[in-house]
């Protein structure tokens, strides 16, 4: 749907952009700015890495969140700073890495964009040993390639590492072909030359029984093995704390609840995905862009787009072709319901949205726990 459909785009149009700041529109790449970064030199394996790392950190005790919620501590290592919380579901809690001063532009604004995630799932959601791939929760658009997988001991607890190698469009060739073809670029076009980029990827059973996952993002910035493996050490538990909205419903038709939610420093600031039954079973380690809803609620910062705002003197304006309707809450802010598939009806978006009941959606302290069944 709408939103989904910006988000996606937004991050795959960020992996054209050059150094720190990928330079995008909500739709389409309209500058891509700076110096051509080189392919970064691909990491040996651990057992031909030269043993300079800090001595081996012991084992954490971790607690999994009660609801939807986090257990794990802002924390910075380095140039990275793992968190604030980012989503919270029913089969995972999921914290972005952030690389100082590395941001996406949007709309001539620049929010922090993470340089990998950190997946910490609930008991019997994820198992690496039947998985093929590490669940990356990034776009899959990269033409990526993997290595023989290594055991590892990470913070104590077994885990494993596995290297992986991706190709993003060489700044050059994609400036040539926007230049000679003006309008949307096809990021995807296998005309447009490539050049590779090799991580390391994490797993390991952080509490001793559930696993989690260090993954990095489809970047050009440098990001060894030993600096990806300083992070994950790092990964510390913290005051558990549920996730937030600024919100309180004050309708949900009979059964339905809050199943999954985002918070985030972009202008998409809060995200719920709505479900009329409770979620269980393999659905719960899908990547948040495809977690199962029937409703997904955005909060955003800024206005709406012509398209999409309301009239003069209304508040509201629902495209009811599409299945999705756009709110005004402040000057500064407004939401966005999307309907997914045709559980709800086109009534009864528009009454959970009359029937929203706000905080001041700039005080972040003033926010409420999303309700959960």
């Amino acid at each position: 749907m709408a939103a989904h459909r910006l988000r996606s785009r937004r991050r795959w149009a960020a992996a054209a952009g050059a150094g720190g700041a990928a330079v995008v529109t909500l739709a389409v790449v309209t500058g891509i700015a700076g110096a051509v970064p080189r392919a970064s030199i691909p990491q040996p394996p651990a057992a031909a890495t030269p043993s300079t790392s800090p001595p081996p950190v012991t084992a954490r005790d971790f607690t999994q969140p009660e609801g939807l919620g986090f257990t794990i501590a802002q924390t910075r290592v380095g140039v990275w700073q793992i968190g604030p919380a980012g989503r919270a579901t029913l089969g995972y809690q999921q914290i972005p890495v952030y690389r100082d001063g590395k941001t996406l532009t949007v709309d001539n604004v620049a929010y922090p964009y993470p340089d990998g995630l950190l997946t910490l799932y609930r008991p019997g959601v994820f198992d690496i040993a039947t998985s093929s791939t590490f669940p990356s929760q990034w776009p899959k658009q990269y033409r990526t390639t993997y290595s023989q997988r290594t055991d590892v001991v990470i913070a104590g607890r077994p885990g494993i590492e596995q290297q992986f190698t991706y190709q993003l469009p060489i700044l050059e060739d994609l400036r040539a072909k926007k230049k000679a073809n003006p309008g949307p670029p096809r990021l995807d076009d296998p005309s447009i030359k490539t050049e590779t980029f090799t991580r390391t990827a994490f797993a390991w059973k952080f509490d001793g029984t559930s696993w989690a996952t260090f993954v990095p993002g489809p970047n050009r910035e440098p990001l060894s093995r030993t600096e990806s493996l300083a992070i994950v050490e790092a990964v510390a538990p913290g005051k558990p704390e549920p996730a937030r909205v600024p919100y309180t419903f004050g309708w949900l038709p009979a059964g339905w609840s809050v199943s999954a939610a985002e918070l985030s420093p972009t202008d998409i600031i809060s995200g719920v995905l709505l479900n009329p039954v409770k979620l269980s079973g393999t659905t719960l380690d899908r990547q948040f862009d495809e977690y199962p809803a029937a409703g997904r609620l955005t909060i955003w910062q800024g206005r709406p787009k012509p398209n999409n705002a309301p009239a003069e003197g209304q508040t509201m304006k629902c495209q009811d072709i599409n299945g999705y309707c756009t709110l005004l809450i402040d000057r500064d802010h407004f939401a966005q319901f999307e309907r997914v598939g045709k559980t709800l009806s086109m009534d009864d978006v528009r009454h959970i949205l009359r029937e929203l009941r706000f905080t001041t959606v700039a005080d972040r302290d003033s926010w409420k726990p999303v309700p959960t069944a």
